[in-house]
């Protein structure tokens, strides 16, 4: 008697979210037909539960009573941190860049985090597809978000590719720096680094790179139209279903995360401008998906 006991302890220190949650409350900034998307995929999935939508535009919440919070977004996250309740929470739509610049760095144990921005190890597996023999991929970030840079360092690890990383210290020196950077390295993977990928410096970084027959890949899915070769990315429908992944095996998961599921799009004239074969995106998406582990 006295083991279940204890096995019943421990299990409930595991579950610090609910596996089913009767109501759930998502907090957005605004009704956008991403935040729809999302919650219309979170109701489909949760046919059993009561989705409450609340917009903070809208002023005062409902009176939910929720069994747990769903966040949208950087400033819904810093609302839902200014409550005291510790009603388990999932902020989703946050990236890396936005939680060191809002210093939520370190998140409470109700609060959990899936990112938006792509996992540095399924980008770099991606860049490994795309180009035949790839030995070093090019990081350049600024000073603002160095604290990512572990982060992908541990991901070349994994994926045995080297990493040849240079801070932008001055924006007046993008160019030279990138120049160096592109000279040491087979392809430039560009990070979540809003100081440096931005509308402002992209014509910089395409031509400098494409000039030098480098490609680049990421940061993400609005840069494929820009010129970007390839990226991988989370849509609404993946961030809900890794939500659910999070309620139903919350032992499991990390505090702060990546979307498990996830797609891969190329910009096709790229490719065929730089010399690549088309790639098959969802040939791609498998086999990083094999790599990974995931059904």
């Amino acid at each position: 008697m006295k083991f279940y006991c204890r096995l019943l302890l421990v299990w409930m220190g595991l579950l610090s979210l609910p596996s089913i949650a009767d109501t759930v409350l998502v907090v957005i900034p605004a009704e956008t037909p991403l935040t729809m998307e999302f919650t219309s995929e979170l109701k489909r999935q949760r046919t059993d539960d009561k989705v409450l939508l609340h917009s903070m535009a809208d002023g005062q919440l409902p009176e939910a009573n929720p069994n747990l919070i769903i966040t949208m977004g950087i400033s819904a996250l810093e609302w839902r941190l200014d409550q005291a309740d510790r009603t388990p929470t999932i902020a989703t739509y946050v990236s890396r860049s936005g939680l060191d610049s809002a210093e939520l760095s370190a998140l409470p144990p109700h609060v959990r985090a899936v990112l938006a921005n792509p996992k540095p190890e399924r980008q770099l597996r991606l860049a490994e597809l795309l180009i035949p023999r790839l030995r070093g991929a090019g990081v350049l970030h600024s000073k603002v978000h160095a604290q990512q840079i572990p982060e992908w360092i541990e991901a070349a690890v994994a994926t045995d590719v080297e990493l040849k990383v240079a801070e932008l210290a001055d924006s007046e020196d993008l160019a030279r720096i990138l120049v160096s950077v592109l000279d040491r390295s087979d392809v430039l993977i560009g990070v979540d680094d809003p100081v440096i990928y931005n509308a402002d410096n992209l014509k910089t970084i395409l031509l400098s790179s494409y000039t030098r027959n480098r490609v680049l890949i990421g940061p993400s899915a609005p840069f494929i139209a820009a010129g970007s070769l390839s990226t991988t990315f989370s849509s609404p429908d993946d961030i809900a279903r890794h939500v659910g992944l999070m309620t139903n095996q919350p032992a499991s998961m990390l505090q702060v995360d990546y979307p498990r599921y996830f797609s891969v799009l190329s910009n096709q004239q790229v490719a065929r401008s730089m010399g690549f074969a088309p790639p098959d995106d969802s040939a791609l998406a498998a086999e990083l998906a094999r790599r990974e582990g995931i059904r």
